[in-house]
């Protein structure tokens, strides 16, 4: 799952086959700005949003302490709504344990000193560059705090020498955007059909607001006959599915 480019070559050469999936959206910290026509909504709700009082911090999880952990789990179960977590490939399951001590949380807070909302980073191993785990806001909030997390935490990652922010997965991403024929149209249609309860095209237009450079990531696979099998699988592991019993 989620097979970049480069390696496909490598699969390939072990016997499988490859599956577009969709796109990673990458910010670069040193490039990223709110300059520019592209951009001006961006930076029209930041600055909104930054008249109403809110501000963004950036702190290691290790350093928060039971209150401060405290609010943000009530921030994201606020959001979840009872719903289960999901989209584990690029998601933890929680905040909980010290393998995630070196993760970040960049959280906004309203005038009144409410926490309204966070993001929560992981390392990408080997590399100055860290991973988006939840994205989380109070329903309540001011429109526009999820733009200003996003840009606070592009900011305030770039100066603790993180050069890449990865955002979210947005899944048949190029479909979505520049679809290439007949069969393309026919599953843009679909996904926005069911973009109400996967928000498979909202998502993909959230992440491109902020103009990122957009990874392709592909499923290796090893029969086409064998991909329905794999593809339920696939979402048993992400929490899109409950998982089948060994009778059924």
């Amino acid at each position: 799952m989620g097979a970049s480019a480069a390696l496909l070559p490598v699969w390939r050469d072990a016997g499988l086959q490859s599956l577009y999936l969709g796109d990673e959206a990458i910010l670069e910290t040193a490039t990223f700005s709110l300059e520019g026509r592209g951009i001006r909504k961006i930076r029209q709700s930041v600055s909104r949003v930054e008249k109403a009082g809110y501000t963004a911090t950036a702190v290691e999880l290790a350093a928060l302490d039971e209150y401060a952990i405290a609010e943000l789990e009530h921030v994201s179960r606020q959001w979840l709504g009872g719903r289960a977590e999901r989209g584990f490939s690029m998601a933890m399951d929680s905040l909980e344990g010290e393998h995630q001590d070196d993760s970040v949380v960049v959280y906004a807070r309203d005038d009144a000193g409410e926490l309204k909302g966070f993001l929560h980073f992981v390392p990408v191993f080997g590399r100055p560059a860290m991973s988006l785990s939840f994205m989380r806001r109070d329903r309540g909030a001011a429109n526009g705090l999820t733009e200003l997390l996003v840009v606070r935490a592009v900011e305030l990652l770039r100066e603790r020498g993180v050069e890449e922010l990865s955002l979210n997965f947005a899944a048949f991403g190029r479909i979505v955007a520049r679809p290439n024929g007949r069969g393309d149209r026919v599953l843009a249609r679909l996904m926005s059909l069911g973009d109400r309860y996967f928000q498979i095209e909202s998502l993909y237009r959230f992440n491109a607001k902020f103009s990122p450079r957009w990874e392709p990531r592909y499923l290796a696979y090893e029969r086409f006959l064998g991909l329905p099998k794999v593809g339920l699988a696939a979402m048993v592991a992400e929490g899109q599915l409950r998982r089948l019993g060994a009778r059924r």
